[in-house]
């Protein structure tokens, strides 16, 4: 089984409470049953960054787990793919067209998913 790193920064989080919650919330919608680390993040205002490893179930099948995975949070997501090594990585940055599956996911203002072997 391979494992994931989903790293989130969040936005107009004024309180550790909050942003504890938000990670709860995508960990629920990711059926990720391991724990997460939270920071300050201070290069924005009311930010907080979000480690969460998880791992993915079927492992000839990554890819496609991996996209469904993070679409379940929001999109648009930018795609890095290694056909070599079969591996891919993804990236959001908030922009005004992004949409977001649930209105609490609005907080988040970047995200990156990887695979780790």
């Amino acid at each position: 089984m391979k494992k994931f790193r989903l790293i989130l920064i969040t936005e107009n989080q004024n309180s550790l409470k909050k942003g504890k919650k938000f990670a709860e919330l995508i960990c629920k919608n990711l059926n990720c049953n391991s724990s997460f680390n939270i920071l300050k993040y201070e290069k924005l205002k009311n930010s907080y960054r979000i480690e969460i490893i998880g791992k993915i179930s079927d492992y000839k099948n990554s890819i496609p787990e991996s996209i469904e995975l993070t679409d379940r949070i929001c999109s648009p997501w930018i795609v890095k793919y290694d056909r070599i090594e079969n591996e891919i990585e993804l990236m959001f940055n908030k922009q005004e067209f992004s949409n977001f599956r649930d209105n609490q996911y609005n907080v988040l203002n970047w995200a990156s998913f990887e695979i780790e072997n």
